[in-house]
């Protein structure tokens, strides 16, 4: 398994609140919807995190491309891994920061925006 999968699954799946109650960090406590009874899937929200993933996909793309010029395959891992971090980065200040809910569905609107966002750049290169 690829570090950055293992990272990946450790930060989605690791049990944050108890480790947090255990080790007595109250001011670390994810505020982790699963899943909220607003939080439904076929949302503004979703459609939002899905269109944002597959815009930072393939502007990342590019500018790994053009600005950067890494290979395609290079850039493609790059864009993939950037829309993704900031999908994560930003549930996790949700969870943490209190001014909204982390939740699991929006992750999965990221990744399937990302999914979306590197498709089009497959087919954009043939």
């Amino acid at each position: 398994m690829h570090r950055r999968t293992a990272l990946v699954l450790l930060v989605l799946f690791f049990p944050w609140e108890d480790a947090c109650a255990k080790a007595g960090a109250d001011s670390l406590h994810l505020n982790v919807t699963m899943p909220a009874p607003k939080d439904q899937w076929f949302a503004r929200d979703k459609a939002d995190h899905f269109m944002v993933s597959a815009f930072l996909t393939g502007c990342a793309y590019y500018a790994a491309q053009k600005e950067a010029r890494l290979s395609e395959s290079a850039g493609k891992n790059f864009a993939v891994g950037f829309s993704l971090s900031l999908g994560i980065f930003k549930e996790v200040y949700d969870g943490l920061s209190g001014k909204g809910n982390a939740s699991f569905k929006d992750l999965g609107a990221d990744a399937l925006g990302t999914g979306l966002g590197y498709l089009m750049c497959t087919i954009g290169t043939k």
